[in-house]
């Protein structure tokens, strides 16, 4: 039974599931919130009761059932006390959507769509265990770890502007190859530039309808505009990063006799 705050935010209440330390919140509409499946509404009260956990276990709009915490699950815990969790939303580290504009409109685009969708498919690997079709060197694949969106930019494969839409700058300080195992390289090193699989997708959409002129416009955005959209993430590199240390701290989990209402 969830508790309605207002028209867009639902409370899973302390007392869903044994051990909540916090309530439940689901920002979403009615209308949205018919399609949620109770495993989803299960999974974000299992994250209530996680150690250390700030306020509220909280889902966005688009939340489902996930692989721990639900997808689209977002939760803060503190230094002190708090947990730490490799896997919480998923096991694809980085996994995101990002949006690239375009100059194009859409009439520029109808004649040839047909043949555009063609070469997106034949251009761009996807699928389970898709290989892509760059060859990187143990070097490059260092720089990709350390440098991350710079060096995708150096190699061709962007612009400097993107780097200035991006988190940091597409590039996270103190990110060491060395703790990455060497399977984990193995998996990664022939999957950059793929896709991938699941709900991973790679959309050409067009720009319906502007409700903030001023913001659409710093943004670029204008009315009947083509722009692409792409959910992607690390592939077999960061799943096989979380598998790693998930079994580091398995160990941990059992040492300290710390109890999960759900093994995931």
């Amino acid at each position: 039974m969830l508790n309605k705050v207002d028209d867009y935010v639902f409370e899973v209440p302390i007392g869903h599931q044994k051990g909540m330390r916090v309530p439940g919140r689901i920002f979403i509409s009615e209308k949205l919130l018919e399609q949620v499946e109770t495993e989803t509404i299960d999974q974000v009260a299992n994250v209530a009761t996680l150690p250390g956990i700030v306020n509220h276990s909280m889902a966005m709009p688009d939340a489902h059932l996930g692989y721990g915490f639900p997808i689209g699950g977002v939760a803060a815990f503190r230094e002190d006390g708090g947990v730490i969790s490799p896997g919480g939303v998923g096991f694809d580290i980085n996994c995101g959507v990002r949006m690239l504009r375009t100059n194009l409109r859409a009439g520029d685009v109808a004649p040839m769509i047909s043949n555009l969708v063609e070469d997106l498919f034949h251009d761009v690997p996807s699928g389970v265990g898709a290989k892509g079709r760059l060859r990187v060197s143990e070097h490059e694949l260092y720089q990709a770890f350390t440098r991350g969106a710079g060096w995708a930019v150096e190699a061709g494969f962007g612009v400097e502007e993107d780097l200035e839409h991006c988190e940091e700058n597409g590039q996270l300080g103190g990110a060491n190859p060395d703790h990455v195992s060497l399977k984990a390289k193995k998996r990664g090193r022939p999957q950059l530039g793929t896709l991938g699989s699941g709900n991973h997708f790679l959309e050409i959409q067009r720009v319906d309808k502007i409700f903030d002129e001023d913001l659409a416009k710093r943004f670029g955005l204008f009315e009947g505009q083509i722009t692409v959209m792409i959910h992607c993430g690390s592939r077999g590199a960061g799943h096989q990063i979380c598998t790693d240390h998930l079994q580091v701290l398995n160990k941990a989990v059992r040492k300290y006799g710390i109890e999960l209402p759900d093994k995931q």
